[in-house]
């Protein structure tokens, strides 16, 4: 393969070739988007690059992550080896003639696409080398050269290594693109990531190169559009001190005259444009996207676009009270949440969407809260738009390479069913009555992470059934309309077979045997079941009580709750019994052969008209989606059913590592346990926690829950904490970085020479922050700058690291001092004096 590929070319839609940033620039020149000409230096040129590097991996090695002042040096000395090499002659030979394919332009930019760059989240922005206005053949090959050397920036080894990621697996591609001559430029959200509000376009922008924005060097002008009717909800215009512009080579800054400063950057006509290229751009994408964009003289470019995967939560039971109703034990919720969240990005993965950074499961007094902006950013937009039946028809091809995956997984998760139903089996079996708290919660562990391997792809599963449902839908909606597609809808998918079905069916078969026998019916209709349990009474009954226990031995794992704390059926039989008495005592007027018979005469003459007015060349197509609900009707319930077979040893576990709590006196019940966070049993193995100290651990958890049991949760926790704000006097306002509210003493960094003395959940106040100074970010308890904006990089990452931030405080080196104490309101953008 050549190691150069125009925006143009197929291949350089691929990130393997091209980088995060490249493959962007393709696909959206592809699309028609108005993206500057120019071509990628692929990531394949990378590595002949470094091939000549044969000192390289003892570089590496020899890395020390502990020490980021060795680390600079490490770094430096192996860029310094690296820019001796040179690059290979046949790439030089490609450079030439692709530049001569853009022979009408003058200056490019010269930007790092790392392979890796947009995969992972916006903290990979800034860690590498971007060049502006670079002229000439022999200065676009040095910086092309120089971008391979910014993958070795001691910020991004060091980034990489925090983040997981192999060293040797990371390569890195370049994009040389016609640089825009900029009179405005900036950045837009199609989502507002302050507010959350997912109605309205966040545009920052300011006078020259867009990169006085992207840096948050400057102050900068901020309008808000509502998405739905393009008004301008807001503008902010910004006192303007200086603007970036091009040179004869590279770039320079310049201070802005006091009545230029004042003046809005863009006209209401500009700003309404790029709001409209913003929604095309998240309307194309099927997702929320942030852009970079520039205006040469009245014509808009398109410069970037990724992904938003960064809300503020907005906790509601909204998405949470059905699948949690109740209450739910810390430890429980430890042993879901982890598994849930690998889950989930591994489901997105599989499903083509970008990864998510948050939470969408959080709890909060032992209530299960849903993060409804991350639910609509993920679950809100349609995939894709079909006007009508020709449409549908011209789209098939689209959409049966969308959602490939749609065919693979039920295969896959079958595929994968026996190792995890084998797993369940090996630790049910394992005898635990004579290993010491170290070895039983080794055990727990086993049980989580089986648990966690199994459930990878499971939350694609009861996406993609919500999602095939919905596409479904619409599709009999093109056909016939929507009032007869709702009712045909429900008789289409009703004969699919499901675990429950047949597990309700067996409970009916017991009915009818305890229907047989008087006395057992009187038995069970004057005694309580749990007395029944408890007094073996059902032995007088050989036949119910043999077929009783075989359907326990079967289906006894079933849950009555979804907190583990609470017994499966084989633990509580008595409530199956409950159940039982049910369907005994219930009318029945068909058995469920004869209902099962009629549901398939409904479904049959349902299915007939439908296909009686579907054109023929649909025909296969409408099967085909018919298929595919019911399959993953009945792969999303076997799912769950399989799941909850999980509570056995988890239960197991728990009761042993209860009994030897017990044993040594930390607690009455074994399976107070449940009260215990992982990561405090953990530490207790570790003997950083002393008995009393889990102890009291375990006492104040159970008294929460209690307390919590007993009441109702509040639905939406932001409304509530809306009458909780209080306000100050002594407030300085800003721009909203980034949500939450945190409380600090102040220390005030003027330079990278203050970062040793920075104190631990200080509140980080600065001019402006840069990629350097990421490492502050992880002591710091919230952050404020005296420039920048929302969008800056300060922002960006107080909201992956959900500091709260508060941008563009005027003159707040001046007016804060070192120890004050500051309440920082990143939501609102308020500061505030403690006193």
């Amino acid at each position: 393969m050549k190691d150069i590929l125009l925006f143009t070319d197929e291949q350089a839609q691929n990130i393997a070739f091209s980088g995060g940033k490249g493959a962007n620039l393709s696909k959206m020149t592809r699309a028609g988007f108005p993206v500057p000409q120019g071509f990628i230096v692929t990531a394949q040129a990378y590595s002949h690059f470094i091939a000549q590097a044969d000192f390289l991996d003892k570089e590496i090695a020899r890395f020390d992550y502990t020490h980021p002042q060795k680390l600079v040096k490490q770094t430096e000395a192996l860029k310094k080896k690296l820019a001796g090499l040179a690059l290979p002659l046949s790439l030089r030979k490609e450079i030439h003639q692709a530049l001569g394919k853009f022979k009408n332009i003058k200056a490019f930019s010269v930007r790092s696409s790392s392979t890796m760059e947009d995969l992972s989240g916006a903290a990979f922005a800034g860690q590498h080398d971007t060049f502006l206005n670079c002229v000439g053949e022999k200065e676009i090959e040095d910086k092309i050269k120089q971008c391979f050397l910014s993958l070795w920036h001691d910020r991004a080894v060091a980034y990489r290594h925090k983040q997981g990621f192999n060293q040797h697996d990371t390569t890195m591609a370049v994009v040389v693109q016609r640089m825009i001559q900029a009179d405005t430029a900036g950045v837009g959200f199609s989502i507002n990531p302050v507010n959350g509000n997912v109605h309205e376009i966040l545009i920052n922008a300011n006078y020259g190169l867009g990169e006085s924005v992207v840096s948050g060097e400057s102050t900068v002008d901020q309008f808000i559009v509502s998405k739905k009717d393009s008004r301008i909800l807001q503008s902010s215009v910004a006192e303007k001190e200086e603007k970036i512009v091009s040179l004869a080579r590279g770039t320079k800054t310049v201070k802005l005259s006091g009545k230029e400063a004042l003046k809005p950057c863009l006209t209401d006509s500009q700003i309404k444009q790029v709001a409209a290229l913003n929604a095309k751009v998240e309307k194309h994408y099927g997702f929320p996207q942030d852009i970079e964009w520039a205006f040469q003289g009245r014509q808009l470019f398109l410069l970037q676009a990724r992904p938003i995967t960064t809300l503020p939560a907005r906790w509601t039971r909204d998405e949470s009270a059905e699948r949690y109703p109740s209450v739910i034990t810390p430890f429980t919720w430890d042993f879901v949440e982890k598994a849930f969240h690998i889950s989930l990005n591994h489901s997105f993965r599989l499903m083509g969407l970008p990864p998510f950074e948050g939470k969408w499961f959080a709890m909060f007094d032992n209530y299960i809260y849903g993060n409804q902006n991350a639910v609509w950013l993920y679950m809100g937009q349609t995939p894709v738009q079909i006007a009508n039946l020709d449409d549908l028809r011209s789209k098939i091809g689209f959409l049966k390479d969308r959602f490939s995956y749609v065919q693979e997984l039920p295969v896959k998760w079958t595929r994968n069913l026996d190792t995890y139903l084998l797993g369940i089996g090996a630790l049910m079996s394992e005898d635990l009555s004579k290993k010491n708290v170290s070895q039983v919660w080794d055990y727990l562990l086993r049980v989580a992470d089986l648990g966690t391997n199994y459930f990878r792809p499971n939350i694609a599963i009861s996406i993609t059934q919500a999602l095939l449902y919905k596409m479904f839908l619409y599709f009999i909606t093109l056909a016939v309309g929507e009032t007869e597609a709702k009712h045909l809808f429900p008789l289409l998918i009703a004969t699919t077979e499901t675990k429950t079905n047949l597990v309700n069916t067996e409970l009916y078969g017991l009915a009818q045997l305890a229907k047989k026998d008087k006395a057992l019916l009187t038995l069970l209709s004057k005694t309580p079941s749990r007395d029944i349990i408890q007094k073996q009474s059902l032995k007088k009954f050989p036949a119910f009580d043999k077929a009783f226990s075989n359907f326990l031995s079967m289906h006894g794992h079933r849950e009555t709750d979804f907190d583990y704390y609470v017994p499966t059926w084989v633990e509580a039989p008595w409530v199956v019994l409950d159940n039982l008495k049910l369907i005994i005592t219930t009318p029945q007027t068909k058995t469920p052969l004869e209902k099962e018979y009629e549901i398939k005469i409904a479904n049959q003459a349902a299915q007939a008209q439908l296909f009686s007015k579907l054109p023929q060349d649909l025909h296969f197509f409408y099967y085909e989606i018919l298929r595919l609900v019911r399959a993953y009707t009945s792969l999303d319930d076997i799912e769950h059913y399989q799941t909850t077979r999980l509570t056995l040893p988890i239960r197991k576990g728990t009761l042993a590592m209860g009994k030897l709590l017990k044993k040594a006196g930390i607690v009455k019940d074994p399976y107070d346990v449940f009260f215990c966070h992982m990561d405090s049993l953990q530490q207790f193995v570790e003997g950083k926690l002393t008995k009393a100290q889990l102890k009291e651990v375990i006492s104040t958890e159970k008294t929460s829950y209690l307390k919590n049991k007993e009441r109702t949760p509040v639905w939406d926790l932001q409304a509530e904490e809306a009458t909780q704000n209080s306000s100050n006097s002594s407030q300085m306002t800003g721009l909203a970085g980034s949500p939450g509210v945190a409380e600090g003493k102040v220390f005030i960094v003027h330079s990278t020479e203050d970062f040793a003395k920075f104190p631990k959940n200080a509140v980080l106040v600065a001019r402006t922050t840069n990629p350097a100074w990421t490492p502050l970010f992880y002591n710091a308890c919230a952050l404020i700058t005296e420039s920048g904006g929302p969008l800056s990089h300060g922002a960006v990452t107080a909201r992956e690291m959900k500091l709260p931030a508060v941008m563009s405080v005027r003159n707040v080196l001046k007016t804060l001092k070192n120890g004050q104490k500051v309440r920082v309101n990143g939501s609102k953008g308020i500061v505030e004096i403690v006193k």
